[in-house]
């Protein structure tokens, strides 16, 4: 039903009054919670409108295209690339924005081809990461995988959004060159889950952003003055009561250029 209604202003009105709906319920039901929701929702509403007219915006991981919607829809001068693993996703978002360029390929740290699993009930929790045990709601497929690197190094690439189930750092390493000449804003997740069989940790995607001279913070931190996450405090706000599943990451030159873009689309007062 998202995907009908997406890129219409029913949808746009859909999609806020679930957000409103969604906060509301943790209020009443689980309070411990509304943390983690409220900055998840503040991520969404700074990662879509920071990228500035005539540059770049990719989308790792596109899914439905519910971010690629709201990026278009604050901004029409702003050049969308997505990339999405899913075949009839990526099939399905070429027809629903025809403005966008879409890659039907996984992000990972070398080109070739990879097994990926596709939840069939859940598909948003499709990953590379093999499932720890047999479940017949998910199947494998074989898909072309890419870099970063070689899919947009020659773009003006000024902001970059990473959802990819736990293969995050596979797609930082394939990015190396993006990041360190373009220097875009990252918005990646960074679930509590432990298990991971692609081998990736917590640690070393904060070591891989660190040596790259990247900042980390919690989306209710990015229009602010505070510090960024040290190591310690990135691991303990996966641990519940959970302060985000989003985090920005932001090259430390530009850390004052984004929180001041930060507090205008938050209306935050210095």
């Amino acid at each position: 039903m998202k995907q009908v209604f997406l890129n219409s202003v029913l949808g746009h009105a859909a999609l806020s009054a679930r957000d409103r709906f969604d906060l509301l319920r943790a209020l009443l039901c689980n309070p411990e919670a509304v943390g983690s929701l409220v900055n998840d929702q503040i991520a969404f509403s700074l990662v879509t409108k920071l990228c500035r007219s005539g540059k770049v915006f990719v989308d790792v991981g596109a899914h439905i295209g519910s971010v690629i919607s709201e990026v278009h829809r604050s901004d029409k001068r702003v050049d969308i690339v997505a990339i999405e693993a899913i075949p009839e996703k990526a099939d399905r978002l070429r027809w629903k924005f025809p403005f966008a360029r879409i890659h039907q390929c996984a992000l990972g740290e070398s080109r070739g081809e990879v097994s990926f699993f596709i939840h069939n009930l859940r598909s948003g929790y499709s990953s590379l990461s093999r499932p720890s045990g047999k479940d017949d709601s998910i199947r494998e497929i074989v898909t072309p995988m890419d870099t970063l690197d070689n899919l947009v190094s020659s773009l003006p690439v000024d902001v970059i959004k990473i959802d990819v189930e736990g293969a995050e750092l596979g797609v930082v390493r394939g990015g190396k060159q993006v990041l360190s000449e373009s220097r875009p804003v990252v918005m990646f997740e960074s679930a509590p889950s432990e298990w991971n069989s692609l081998g990736y940790t917590k640690e070393a995607l904060w070591e891989q952003l660190g040596e790259l001279e990247y900042l980390i913070f919690v989306p209710n931190r990015l229009a602010h003055d505070g510090e960024s996450l040290s190591l310690q405090c990135f691991l303990d706000s996966h641990v519940y009561p959970r302060r985000t599943t989003n985090y920005f990451a932001v090259p430390r030159e530009r850390r004052i250029e984004v929180r001041d873009r930060a507090r205008l689309i938050r209306g935050v007062r210095a």
